[in-house]
């Protein structure tokens, strides 16, 4: 008896587990391709999952208490663990925000973020990586050369782009989101983003050199 009531225990365990790690889809607009198949609003996502965007398709999804909004024409692969998280993008537009009790990765083909407690814009086209630490705490590291790194504080949109020909650092523009998408995102973790995200900190933001 005491067998078969510890082998429904681990069943339910590992059942509930199972479902925690399955993630859902809050926005949808085609084409999307998931792991090379068409997809739509209902198509199961996960861990590992790896997404590609047409040039008028979206995707919105929640996963593990992380919310991302995939622009057209991108290209990702989600993480394959929360312990373990490195999350894979190759080009296009990510809209993101992650819970902050794990240290993250994102790796590109230039750069590489490592990520802390931090909602941010990530959008990279051929010539730059322009990202946006819309807050927390971002390293943004060069991977031609590891010394090549910003260290980034943001309580309110702080903006660093990396040219791909010059491997230089700058400031541009804020675009391709705003304040309220950042709520919105976090409303779907059931969070908000932290008091210190208001126009009033943007004075506040720092950024500085490796």
């Amino acid at each position: 008896m005491f067998k078969t009531l510890g082998l429904l225990l681990c069943f339910l365990f590992a059942s509930s587990a199972y479902a925690a790690e399955k993630g859902y889809i809050y926005d949808f607009k085609g084409p999307v391709l998931i792991n090379g198949k068409l997809a739509n609003k209902n198509s199961p996502i996960t861990f590992g999952d790896e997404i590609i965007t047409g040039s008028r398709g979206r995707i919105g999804l929640r996963l593990a208490g992380n919310v991302y909004r995939v622009g057209n024409r991108s290209h990702l692969k989600l993480p394959e663990t929360t312990k373990n998280f490195t999350l894979n993008f190759f080009f296009g537009s990510v809209l993101a925000v992650f819970r902050s009790d794990t240290p993250k990765t994102i790796r590109t083909l230039t750069s590489v973020l490592g990520v802390r407690g931090t909602g941010l814009y990530l959008d990279i086209d051929s010539e730059q990586t322009y990202l946006c630490t819309c807050y927390g705490d971002i390293d943004f590291k060069d991977k031609e050369n590891e010394d090549n790194v910003r260290h980034i504080h943001s309580e309110y949109h702080n903006i660093v782009v990396l040219n791909h020909q010059t491997r230089a650092f700058s400031k541009q523009a804020m675009k391709g989101h705003a304040t309220p998408d950042l709520f919105e995102l976090e409303a779907l973790a059931e969070r908000t983003p932290p008091p210190t995200f208001t126009v009033e900190h943007e004075k506040n933001n720092q950024v500085s050199g490796g």
